[in-house]
């Protein structure tokens, strides 16, 4: 997760953020996109003409996230909601031998919850472990909602992404769920600490001191960005400022 979130953050410099629109069209989707296409799109002589609704290209449609996602248990804290919902239909878009991979993993977690078997069993220098890459998917998805910020907000007002799903609340909705969960393992973590804390490995403490501090900034990062995607008309420079002021600027955050 470490070398993706590496690697991911290459696009700040490979790309033109301020060029996105030239091409970002012709990778729109139609389900979620009704204001331009309608009952959808009709694909002559296929489906007996009957107009058709397909997601377009999303970062959700990726594997390897949704796999981090089961396989830490974060799954678990994604809310109840229609935005959720959207989630899990991008699931269907991916063949059928990653969708049954993923009915597995999940079989296996019920069986087998990571989280659960970690603090039952007292393995809190592991839970660290399980801390830090559940952070990895938080960077991965704070970085994923910078881009959103830069690339798509600052160029236009059109309030739908690619996959049809809201901009405004799409990221945030999957950004909440993990923080929910860094916070439900520091809770647990802090409620033991006296117990573990003389027998932790040198990285190991320094990670629960580095994610603890962090974790409040990364809170409050969301919570004032939520405040400022209310305005009427919303002043993306400031959204995206927010990033800087509580240093979890893509390019530059390091926890």
């Amino acid at each position: 997760m470490k070398e993706i979130n590496s690697r991911r953050k290459e696009m700040w410099a490979a790309s033109r953020h301020e060029r996105y629109n030239d091409f970002r069209i012709f990778i729109m989707g139609i389900k979620g996109n009704e204001a331009l296409y309608g009952d959808g799109l009709v694909y002559e002589g296929c489906f007996n003409n009957a107009p058709q609704q397909y997601r377009g290209q999303t970062g959700a449609q990726d594997s390897l996230i949704p796999m981090m996602d089961i396989f830490s248990g974060i799954v678990d804290h994604y809310p109840h909601n229609k935005l959720t919902e959207y989630l899990l239909d991008l699931r269907t878009y991916r063949p059928k031998c990653i969708q049954e991979f993923f009915i597995d993993l999940r079989a296996h977690y019920v069986a087998h919850p990571l989280f659960h078997t970690l603090r039952d069993g007292g393995k809190f220098e592991e839970l660290i472990y399980l801390l830090c890459i559940v952070n990895e998917v938080y960077l991965f998805r704070n970085g994923h909602w910078q881009f959103v910020q830069k690339y798509i907000m600052a160029n236009t007002k059109y309030p739908k992404a690619t996959g049809g799903t809201p901009i405004t609340s799409w990221l945030i909705n999957q950004i909440e769920a993990v923080l929910h969960y860094q916070g439900e393992i520091l809770r647990v973590l802090d409620e033991h600490s006296a117990s573990f804390s003389a027998t932790l490995s040198a990285d190991a403490a320094a990670w629960y001191s580095e994610l603890s501090t962090g974790y409040p900034l990364k809170r409050k990062l969301l919570e004032d960005q939520v405040a400022l995607l209310q305005a009427n008309d919303i002043d993306v420079a400031l959204v995206y400022k927010a990033n800087q002021t509580y240093h979890l600027k893509d390019s530059e955050e390091t926890l």
